[in-house]
């Protein structure tokens, strides 16, 4: 292939396009479960835990007095979630190059391709937001808890949500899935009979990475549901799903009846640069996304531009010397459950 800086402005010549991967994020875990959303006008953001009332009604006789009870107490919670703020310069002199995609020795005016970086630009910081916030659900999902850090961030922050510590687990040698024995739709269901006893709510959606996929489909539960002529509720794909690629972040595996299986895995680059999975390998959420009562919430801009509270800010503006536009996009986002026992995370080997 000739190169590029040897083409002749007398000569004919023709663009392919500019190739690329349109990797944007799939905030599947995010909108799964944290469906509902709220913005504070305040550094501080805040929640109410109502206790759970599962007292029986007292038995007295007819002709005595009725016995005084307590009203059921709530906990309030405030938390101060991270803050990011994705930030971007433009120098004049990238508007007078050509663009990946424009026609050789360009098509575009200067004014528009400045218009462009800009709509470029803006994405790129909303992708990087979003990533933030699907990395803060997983971790939440997982752990019952979150830690905030990162290179430029003042300390290393702990949100601890209380989940039970019966709901997250290490599987370890011969109970491991896939070791002789072991079926994991006996562990799935103990597991969701100890999620309703402490949270009521049944964790019918279950989140597996792709690892941990391939071990259930061929556990002898599942194999058992899928080949009995007398089932009449239940289709699992038992060759499995492909997960991972762009564009295929999270696939619908089948259900149960009781359990509806999700295959997923997605990936980002760490503050040292190193590709990491969202879900690390091995690893199974289950939850009620009704039950958990997921909410986005997002804390104020600090800002003096920004007179209200909102979940993304975008602002730009310009050096005159040297001369040069800056972009950023601001946000303080944190994900909460109030009700985080409806939620489970095992590791299965």
């Amino acid at each position: 292939m000739a190169a590029l800086d040897n083409t002749s402005v007398y000569s004919t010549a023709f663009l392919l396009g500019a190739y690329g991967v349109i990797d944007r994020p799939n905030p599947f875990l995010w909108n799964l479960v944290f469906g509902m959303e709220q913005v504070f006008e305040t550094e501080e953001v805040y929640f109410d835990k109502v206790e759970r009332a599962r007292r029986l009604a007292p038995l007295v006789h007819p002709g005595d007095v009725g016995q005084a009870e307590r009203l059921r107490g709530f906990n309030a919670s405030s938390l101060v979630p991270g803050y990011v703020k994705p930030k971007h310069v433009i120098e004049p002199n990238r508007m007078l190059r050509r663009r990946p995609g424009e026609r050789l020795l360009g098509e575009m005016s200067p004014a528009e391709r400045r218009d462009a970086t800009i709509l470029d630009t803006l994405r790129i910081q909303d992708d990087q937001i979003t990533r933030r916030e699907e990395h803060m659900a997983c971790q939440l999902l997982q752990t019952g808890g979150l830690t905030l850090s990162g290179p430029n961030y003042p300390q290393r922050v702990a949100v601890d949500l209380q989940r039970n510590a019966g709901h997250t687990v290490p599987l370890t040698g011969g109970a491991r899935w896939g070791e002789t024995g072991v079926d994991a739709l006996d562990n799935l269901r103990t597991w969701a009979a100890t999620v309703q006893k402490n949270s009521g709510f049944h964790p019918s959606t279950v989140v597996l990475d792709p690892l941990s996929a391939n071990l259930l489909v061929k556990s002898p539960g599942i194999q058992q549901i899928m080949n009995s002529f007398r089932q009449t509720k239940g289709n699992v794909d038992l060759g499995g799903v492909v997960v991972g690629g762009v564009g295929r972040e999270a696939k619908y595996l089948g259900d149960t009846g009781e359990f509806e299986f999700w295959v997923y895995q997605q990936y980002y680059t760490d503050d040292a640069g190193n590709v990491t999975q969202f879900m690390p390998d091995y690893t199974v959420m289950m939850f009620d996304p009704v039950g958990a009562q997921g909410t986005r919430l997002y804390g104020a801009i600090q800002d003096v531009r920004a007179l209200k509270a909102l979940p993304r800010f975008p602002k730009n503006w310009i050096s005159e010397d040297p001369s040069a536009e800056y972009l950023m996009t601001q946000s303080a986002p944190l994900p909460v459950c109030g009700w985080i026992d409806a939620t489970f995370c095992a590791t299965v080997r």
